[in-house]
């Protein structure tokens, strides 16, 4: 069983401050909770406490945005940032990315918003094994990168074919495998069916350029959960991670794809403006 998380809320308004701690022990009365009222407090608890989720409210005072952003890549990896705003703004995927923030939410915290974090974390907190079955040496190398992006932590196995897939799960146990649906062996479907009949646990990702629409209705009868199409982004493989998981994908995913799409300015609050 995974032990229950040590959550740091760090915000200097009392009532949202009690009101998500309450959320957080609706959902795990085990976790730890530790408050914070301003960056001087914050800093203090990080360095002290194994800290698996901070929850920061974006206007915290005396916060230094450089700080935070250490801490997750270097104190804990695995520990999820999750800025808590009053509003949501065309700015904040760009400042999220740059600490290293898991999600964006805005107040008030209902106690759907907290469960979904919580249960990303406890996904995102141990190492996945991953299977990646393709024939393309340089789409295999891709994968690697675009998962080096990822908030979840993958110890990465490769096939080339199917029947080398297929018997590298028969000694290896795996968490999740992204499998080619143009196999030069075997179909992959048939890859799937027979990966799954030996670690019925693992989850499936069938990838491709196109899949036809009926071929799509019927994945989840090899043991398939969804599909991810070719070319793909950082975005696309981290969403679909997370509906292999049956987790809510945050809302940052989705704003940094727009994000993308359409480049906005907007000022940088002084949690950030040192964490470039």
């Amino acid at each position: 069983m995974t032990p229950s998380p040590t959550i740091l809320v760090a915000d200097p308004d009392e009532e949202s401050r009690l009101a998500l701690v309450e959320a957080v022990r609706r959902r795990d009365p085990d976790a730890v909770v530790i408050e914070a009222t301003d960056g001087v407090a914050l800093e203090r608890s990080l360095e002290t406490h194994p800290v698996d989720v901070l929850f920061i409210d974006v206007m915290l005072p005396q916060t230094n945005g450089a700080d935070i952003a250490r801490w997750r890549q270097t104190g804990n990896p695995n520990g999820l940032i999750v800025l808590v705003s009053d509003m949501l703004a065309p700015g904040w995927p760009s400042i999220a990315k740059r600490l290293g923030a898991y999600d964006v939410i805005v107040k008030p915290l209902g106690d759907l918003s907290i469960a979904r974090v919580l249960d990303a974390s406890r996904i995102i907190a141990r190492q996945l094994d991953l299977l990646v079955v393709d024939p393309g040496p340089a789409t295999r190398t891709l994968i690697r990168k675009l998962l080096g992006q990822s908030h979840f932590t993958f110890h990465i196995l490769e096939a080339s074919r199917g029947l080398e897939a297929v018997r590298l799960t028969e000694r290896q146990p795996i968490d999740l495998a992204i499998i080619e649906m143009n196999l030069p062996d075997y179909p992959a479907l048939e890859v799937a069916c027979r990966i799954s009949d030996r670690q019925p646990g693992a989850r499936l990702l069938m990838t491709g350029a196109t899949v036809e629409e009926g071929v799509r209705r019927r994945l989840a009868t090899f043991g398939a959960s969804g599909f991810l199409k070719k070319p793909f982004r950082f975005f696309d493989v981290d969403k679909a991670v997370h509906e292999s998981f049956g987790l809510w994908h945050p809302y940052l995913i989705n704003a940094l794809q727009r994000a993308e799409a359409s480049a906005a300015t907007e000022p940088v609050p002084p949690l950030v403006r040192q964490a470039g």
